[in-house]
């Protein structure tokens, strides 16, 4: 290898681990010391020939840049990975060469047109899973409607029956949120979705949401609400907003199992505040930087169903609105989420 002039890795393909570099490479990535690259992670930054854990490499490529600031100068180095086998065993040999001032701009739109592209495919994927399952999932609801009505009729609606009908009604249920979250996503990363703005009265949407979604549950337990302050409405996109507060409820009741939930709406001078409280089973602490993370989900709720786009949605939609959200945790004893949306006069 160290007969090429180019910088040259050799990398494991399952761990993305450097196993060698040629002289050129231990150059540019490492400032001339071995260690500083081989036997660890690829990088996207080298700087100093210090391995700096933060910037390894999400996801590898067939191409792919490495900035280095050694010996003090940003360049950045453009890799092509050919997969070869030594002794029946795969590798990727990676083979750079420094970009020219010239050429970066245009390199960094070439990768940044292909990451868009992969995002496209991606959230048409979603959205077209998501328009094929409604189409059967409607059909099996209508049956088991139909089923329940005519047992009704002829009179043989046991416990026995209604327990099991209600039963696939719940997954239904569940499903079809699912393929809502999903439908959602896909919007968002599309950029597809329009915030269309008016004044709002929280708290009637909030009255609206609790008859309608979280009133005579099978388990006794209500939403308790709590107001102070002078009402005023805020300017906000009155659907998302419902997505909010349904998801951060529906939460509350699903991770606080004995204890009712609560929701406190709170007038300021400048701002409104809306928290959410729940009882339940709380957030670990490694878990809280991640939350609001597409597809994750906390380490101490493997027994409880959830998709994990939830908060993702939540997130989004209340920074889409001018807003903010923060979590509070403790394991065992609850969490609070807390939303913060600045009257139209004071943004």
């Amino acid at each position: 290898m160290n007969g090429i002039k180019e910088p040259v890795l050799l990398i494991d393909p399952s761990e993305l681990i450097v196993l060698k570099a040629n002289n050129a490479a231990i150059d540019l990535l490492g400032g001339g010391k071995r260690k500083a690259i081989t036997d660890k992670p690829l990088q996207a930054h080298y700087g100093n020939g210090q391995f700096l854990p933060d910037t390894m490499f999400p996801l590898f490529q067939d191409s792919f840049i490495i900035t280095t600031s050694i010996p003090g100068t940003k360049t950045l180095i453009d890799f092509k990975a050919s997969r070869i086998n030594i002794n029946r065993k795969p590798f990727l040999l990676a083979i750079g060469k420094p970009v020219e001032k010239k050429q970066t701009l245009k390199l960094q739109l070439q990768h940044l047109e292909k990451e868009k592209s992969l995002h496209e495919m991606k959230a048409n994927f979603m959205s077209m899973t998501s328009h094929e399952f409604r189409t059967p999932l409607t059909a099996i609801a209508s049956a088991v409607d139909l089923l329940e009505t005519r047992l009704q009729m002829d009179g043989l609606l046991n416990s026995f029956y209604q327990h099991n009908i209600s039963k696939v009604s719940g997954e239904i249920f569940n499903l079809n949120s699912m393929l809502d979250e999903i439908l959602t996503l896909s919007k968002i990363v599309s950029n597809n979705y329009e915030v269309k703005k008016t004044a709002v009265d929280v708290e009637q949407v909030l009255n609206y949401l609790k008859f309608q979604y979280f009133s005579e549950r099978k388990d006794e337990r209500v939403l308790n609400v709590k107001i102070s302050g002078e009402p005023r409405k805020i300017y906000v996109d009155k659907s998302q907003l419902s997505k909010i507060l349904t998801n951060l409820i529906s939460n509350a009741f699903k991770y606080s199992v004995k204890k009712n939930p609560s929701i406190q709406l709170s007038y300021q001078k400048h701002k409104m505040m809306i928290r959410v409280f729940d009882y339940g089973i709380g957030i670990p602490a490694k878990d809280i930087p991640h939350l609001f993370t597409s597809f994750y989900r906390g380490s101490n709720v493997d027994h409880i169903e959830g998709t994990g786009l939830g908060l993702a949605i939540v997130k989004t939609f209340t920074e889409m609105n001018n807003g903010t959200i923060d979590v509070s945790s403790e394991e065992n004893k609850g969490t609070t989420f807390t939303l913060t949306f600045r009257y139209e006069d004071h943004v």
